[in-house]
């Protein structure tokens, strides 16, 4: 009877070691030969375009994988930088001359002529370490966890009915639209969401000045079901994905894109 009781935890055991959120179909590289210093990439919703930028974020690039165009969006030194979708287009910064002289950045709007479905009265947003969720034209102020150096990497469940950032210090952070906790995955870097119940994330490694590992991980909610995309040395970084988490396309340390295809298991 022990043995059998023994036998038993062995393979639940085994079982749990061999769960997995998602499946990696495929894997292309893309631009190859075309493009070089690739890096911050950011799916559109559909899967049907791909923002990219260089390391710095200086200029930013369109590729349509439509027609497999690539287009030149913008040679500005900070366009790259949380370049986003939205509704008819895309949004970037650009910089301008501010008071006394100084930096300072704006918002720039370009047309697409291709409509993608809101969600409907929800945006998010952060500013040091508040979280700011807008629902229905009212913004509300959140403090869902103490953190030194602020939140970064938020982002809207594509169900619209949760919230994701980074809180420095403390990982990833998934709240509802009051700011309550959900949960708390682990210390990630860039996460995104695959679909509504799982996420992918960048796990890295550096000295305090380079990068000795990075590599894409799947998760649940939870941080449970720990799924490697790739391999610690293969140096991926920046996850983006479609919002049914069905493609994943992230840059290596060397400015190279590849795109995954996947299929969510759980």
């Amino acid at each position: 009877m022990k043995k059998s009781i023994i036998i038993g935890a062995m393979l639940a055991v085994g079982l749990a070691a061999s769960a997995q959120v998602a499946r990696v179909k495929s894997t292309q590289p893309l631009l190859q030969g075309v493009e070089s210093e690739m890096y911050h990439p950011r799916l559109s919703p559909d899967g049907s375009m791909l923002l990219f930028s260089s390391v710095n974020y200086k200029g930013l690039k369109l590729y349509d994988f439509n027609d497999g165009v690539t287009t030149r969006i913008s040679d500005e030194p900070r366009a790259g930088f949380d370049a986003q979708f939205t509704t008819d287009g895309i949004r970037y910064e650009v910089k301008k001359q501010g008071e006394y002289g100084k930096n300072a950045y704006a918002s720039r709007s370009r047309a697409l002529g291709k409509k993608v479905k809101p969600i409907s009265g929800v945006s998010v947003r952060t500013e040091g370490s508040v979280l700011y969720i807008t629902r229905k034209g009212v913004e509300k102020a959140y403090t869902p966890v103490e953190s030194y150096a602020g939140y970064i990497w938020e982002s809207l469940s594509p169900d619209g009915t949760k919230v994701m950032f980074v809180a420095a210090g403390k990982g990833v952070i998934i709240t509802d639209l009051e700011g309550r906790i959900l949960s708390q995955p682990g210390m990630y870097e860039a996460p995104v969401w695959l679909g509504n119940n799982a996420i992918a994330a960048m796990k890295s490694t550096d000295d305090g000045h380079q990068f000795s590992s990075s590599q894409i991980v799947a998760m649940d909610l939870n941080g449970g079901n720990l799924t490697e995309l790739t391999r610690p040395e293969s140096m991926a970084m920046y996850p983006t994905a479609t919002a049914a988490g069905d493609k994943l396309v992230y840059n290596t340390i060397d400015g190279r894109l590849i795109l995954m295809n996947l299929e969510l298991l759980k």
